[in-house]
């Protein structure tokens, strides 16, 4: 059974990003990175990418985690504070606490994709 199965599916992941995105905004030292942004497009994004990212249907067509992060000057603190979001969201939904770090480690994967080297 894949995480995406274990979280229970579309409508979970969808609760995921909600909380998320709800964390992020309320973030000082993240919030001002969303400015100007079309939240709804980057949930739509977010959803389709972290259900690919946990086994499930394959459906994100966005550009890469490079590409799509390239020039925002994404630190590595940055990146440990938006998993420490993640993991808060993931806590609040009472994702079970053996599939919780599993996902956390699927995502940090992305670290060298999206961290830009200073």
């Amino acid at each position: 059974m894949t995480l995406y199965d274990k979280l229970g599916g579309d409508d979970a992941i969808a609760a995921i990003v909600d909380e998320f995105y709800k964390r992020l905004g309320s973030d000082p030292a993240i919030a001002t990175w969303f400015d100007g942004i079309n939240l709804a497009r980057l949930k739509d994004h977010e959803r389709a990418f972290l259900a690919v990212s946990l086994g499930g249907p394959e459906t994100y067509t966005g550009r890469s985690m490079r590409n799509a992060h390239a020039g925002l000057g994404i630190t590595d603190e940055v990146y440990t504070l938006t998993l420490g979001h993640l993991a808060a969201a993931l806590t609040a939904l009472d994702v079970d606490a053996e599939v919780e770090p599993q996902i956390i480690k699927r995502i940090e994967l992305m670290r060298a994709a999206i961290v830009e080297p200073r």
